[in-house]
């Protein structure tokens, strides 16, 4: 890995790292996503996660910009991209991942997301089960109720997003 990582982060609480149970290593995307002056944000359905970005893994041979284009699609719907920024704030996070049952570590490549249009299309009935989209105003960003490493990317964005 020759990219700058930004930050190290280790998740407490309820989703601290499981003891006894090993690390699946993984490559991600983070997508902050914006339109007009909103930013949109995953709430989970079946766990007791608040608000996420919208992340995914990085396949086999995959380019990090293919990979934050489809999880934006598969987890939102939303086609209609205007704009994918990279954002300098690449970290490393070890958590449990609730609806996995499995430890992780994953670095976090995030990518600022600027819509053209909220034009969509309809998401998969697994992804509509897991989480629901909801949008909120730059005034309202610091009451969302973020993982800090998500928070860390976020903040970073909105200085690249301005």
């Amino acid at each position: 890995m020759d990219e700058k990582i930004a930050f190290y982060f280790t998740e407490d609480g309820e989703y601290a790292p499981k003891e006894g149970l090993p690390f699946k290593k993984r490559h991600n995307v983070a997508a902050i996503i914006k339109y007009e002056k909103q930013y949109l944000f995953l709430t989970w359905l079946e766990t007791n996660y608040s608000y996420s970005l919208v992340t995914g893994g990085i396949e086999e041979g995959e380019e990090k910009e293919t990979a934050i284009r489809r999880e934006v699609i598969e987890e939102t719907g939303y086609t209609n991209i205007k704009n994918i920024t990279p954002i300098d704030c690449i970290n490393v996070s070890r958590f449990y991942v609730e609806h996995k049952k499995e430890n992780r570590e994953a670095v976090y490549y995030p990518y600022l997301v600027e819509l053209n249009s909220l034009e969509k299309q309809e998401i998969d009935d697994a992804e509509k089960k897991e989480h629901a989209s909801i949008w909120m105003s730059e005034d309202e960003l610091d009451f969302a109720p973020l993982f800090e490493n998500h928070r860390k990317m976020l903040n970073e964005a909105l200085k690249t997003g301005k």
